[in-house]
């Protein structure tokens, strides 16, 4: 898994791999943020062409996201997000989903992403490294860390549970999905998260969550008994949501099941657009309020009147088009 900011540079084949597979060996423990391009199927330097959005339409359009709690592409999707439920409330359901790695086999799936000491020399001659020791001290480092169980949840059968940026935010995944669940007023959990993502961090998270919940007006007792008592079954219950929309990255949008924003919507010159409706939207502002609202109200088969409110931008710098995974 890797943070991944999506300006469409292109980063060599050999090396791509290469970063990735050292990338994997860490990214548990720390995130990692690195351009590349985006799939051979909307690899396009320039377009004149706008894709549509294909909304699927119901009385009640379900928007799910899903997100790691300190990834920051995530995060921001998290404050994209907050006016548009403010907005529209029950009318719509506006779901988090959370990206977890089920691990096995600890010792397979390390030396499956930890590189191959055997291959150091070849990786100095293409100047990954400046020396074989240098290349050798990091595999070994880099495999010692992902054989650390300390860094994962681990059920009594013996698999382990993996969040991008570390055990803390795998703990406060499943905090916040106990949260979820126990919020009669939604609002008081996007109160939570907005507190999380403001207050805490992935290294902190463990003493930080309970004053960001409790200010929140959540039983901190409760949540910590369902993590306790429920977590590995949540944990599970996110994975199968993953795998049935075959979901990676964070943040990923499906509204009604349908990915919002498409793949093809992006193009390497950033001069893609989306029609929604009789609305155009340009890449730039893929993920902001007003145009994820758009693709919501698209998808009702009656839209209420909430629809016609224009929403604000969000202050500072558009979220960028970029992801962890």
């Amino acid at each position: 898994m890797t943070e991944t900011n999506q300006n469409y540079i292109k980063v060599p084949t050999t090396a791509a791999i290469f970063i990735a597979l050292l990338l994997l060996a860490t990214s548990f423990y720390s995130g990692y943020s690195w351009n590349r391009s985006k799939p051979t199927s909307t690899d396009k330097t320039s377009t004149t062409a706008t894709t549509t959005f294909a909304a699927k339409k119901t009385n009640k359009p379900e928007l799910k996201f899903f997100v790691m709690s300190f990834c920051p592409y995530g995060n921001q999707m998290e404050d994209v997000l907050r006016p548009v439920y403010d907005l529209l409330k029950d009318k719509a359901d506006i779901t988090p989903q959370y990206i977890f790695e089920k691990i096995d086999n600890l010792d397979t799936y390390c030396k499956s992403r930890s590189g191959d000491i055997a291959q150091c020399a070849t990786y100095v001659q293409n100047k990954y490294f400046t020396s074989e020791s240098e290349c050798q001290k990091a595999i070994t480092q880099n495999l010692a860390k992902c054989k650390d169980e300390s860094a994962y949840i681990k059920s009594d059968k013996g698999a382990m549970y993996a969040s991008l940026h570390g055990r803390q935010e795998a703990n406060q995944d499943v905090r916040e999905i106990c949260a979820w669940n126990q919020a009669t007023d939604k609002k008081q959990w996007w109160d939570f998260i907005g507190a999380v993502n403001k207050n805490c961090t992935a290294e902190n998270a463990d003493s930080c969550w309970s004053d960001q919940a409790k200010s929140s007006g959540f039983d901190t007792t409760k949540i910590t008994e369902c993590f306790n008592k429920d977590g590995l079954k949540l944990i599970e219950e996110q994975i199968a949501q993953t795998q049935k929309f075959n979901v990676s990255g964070s943040p990923t949008v499906l509204i009604n099941e349908v990915a919002f924003p498409p793949e093809a919507a992006y193009t390497q010159d950033g001069k893609g657009s989306l029609k929604i409706g009789d609305k155009i939207a340009t890449q730039d502002k893929f993920r902001t309020p007003n145009v994820v609202k758009a693709a919501i109200c698209a998808s009702f088969n009656k839209s209420p009147a909430e629809c016609k409110t224009i929403l604000n931008d969000l202050a500072g710098t558009a979220p960028a088009a970029g992801g962890c995974n």
